[in-house]
């Protein structure tokens, strides 16, 4: 089988990326890129089975090696993450934070999520305009804080550090690297303190939750703890900062979805799914071959890297009717296909329920405020860190 092969170069322009992966797999299952030999699967129900695929890992320390970080702080932290752990290792980390982040948990955050959307709102309300993406800057960082019980007072610092940290999930510049060990030293030295402060004196908060959340006698250690609260700060922020772009600026160009969800509150979390598979903010998930494995029709060998991609699989003709249509409804259907921008198996995101809720509240403001997009959305640039997002959304009440 010859596959098509692809320029990382593009990847340099999310939209024309997307354009590119959908255009590849228009023609194809699978695509190269040409650099890096990166495998891409483009069909839904071929990443449903390799997300659930134990020959298939995830990306390890593999990405830190090519970029000679070698040891250190940085190193020391990501290596020891749920994201890049498989098996007992990975298992027993799920099994200890998912008895502390729970979705009733998360659910007790909606109305400081409510809130903090409606200050964002107010002054884009008197002004009678705004850019969205600034008024909500920082939101997913509050909401999370709140959970996990940070001071609110930290929360801008907490921004600082978390961008910082942003691009430590794909390949970084030697600048990014400095910036990125810098950050993690500050925002883990931080994070212990508090972490001692919750074991002496506990409170209603995730932070005291992890510290207590057991499994047949099992805890997790302090610093266990620190890394797993770094750990859901760093892969929360960027993700749900960027997806609020790609939501909001689907939204504003869909007028006719927000009236029906103004005449139909209860359609908001299928509608908020809608967006979500229409232009999700993250593209893909990468994993690497354990052992050999067949990828659509030709035999894989350990050792090579596979990505996941969302982009193509959200809009996969053979899964989804209509699939490049926005249709508002099309998840208050229960026999709806599933969606993957959350990933799948022993990797699928734990903060699903809290990026969904984030996203609900965000939605439920903008459509109560009913405002239209000031300029020609093509003529919007996009910008990529660990999600891709829309760079601006200015728009008139």
């Amino acid at each position: 089988m010859i596959e098509q092969r692809i320029p990382l170069s593009a990847a340099a322009d999310p939209r024309a990326w997307k354009q590119l992966m959908l255009a590849a797999a228009a023609r194809g299952p699978t695509a190269i890129e040409e650099t890096t030999e990166m495998i891409y699967v483009l069909r839904q129900r071929e990443i449903e089975r390799l997300l659930h695929e134990p020959r298939l890992r995830g990306v390890g320390l593999s990405l830190f090696d090519r970029m000679g970080i070698a040891d250190g702080p940085l190193r020391d932290w990501y290596g020891a993450l749920m994201f890049t752990n498989d098996g007992v290792a990975h298992d027993r980390l799920r099994r200890l934070v998912s008895k502390a982040f729970t979705p009733r948990a998360v659910e007790r955050l909606r109305p400081i999520a409510t809130a903090r959307v409606a200050e964002r709102l107010s002054a884009v309300r008197e002004a009678g305009r705004g850019d969205l993406l600034a008024a909500f800057a920082g939101l997913p960082m509050h909401v999370m804080c709140s959970l996990l019980g940070v001071p609110a007072a930290a929360v801008p610092e907490f921004i600082a550090w978390v961008d910082a940290l942003s691009p430590v999930f794909l390949f970084m510049e030697p600048a990014q690297i400095a910036a990125a060990t810098a950050a993690i030293e500050q925002l883990l030295g931080y994070l212990r303190l508090l972490v001692e402060q919750r074991n002496h004196t506990p409170a209603d908060d995730l932070m005291t939750s992890l510290l207590r959340a057991e499994h047949d006698g099992d805890r997790l250690t302090r610093e266990e703890t620190v890394t797993m609260v770094a750990n859901l700060l760093v892969g929360g922020h960027d993700t749900t900062a960027s997806q609020i772009g790609c939501t909001l600026l689907t939204l504003l160009s869909q007028p006719n979805a927000m009236a029906e969800l103004r005449s139909k509150p209860s359609l908001l979390a299928a509608l908020v799914s809608e967006t979500i598979r229409f232009e999700p903010s993250i593209a893909g998930a990468p994993r690497t071959v354990f052992e050999p494995i067949e990828v659509c029709g030709a035999l894989r060998p350990a050792g090579a890297v596979v990505m996941c991609s969302f982009l193509t699989a959200n809009r996969d003709p053979d899964v989804w009717q209509d699939a490049d249509s926005f249709v508002p409804q099309r998840f208050a259907n229960p026999s709806a296909p599933r969606l993957l921008s959350f990933g799948g198996g022993p990797h699928y995101c734990l903060g699903a329920a809290l990026a969904r809720m984030t996203l609900e509240e965000v939605v439920r403001g903008v459509t109560d405020l009913a405002p239209t997009l000031s300029v020609d959305p093509d003529g919007i640039e996009w910008v990529q860190s660990l999600g891709r997002s829309p760079s601006r959304l200015p728009v008139a009440v």
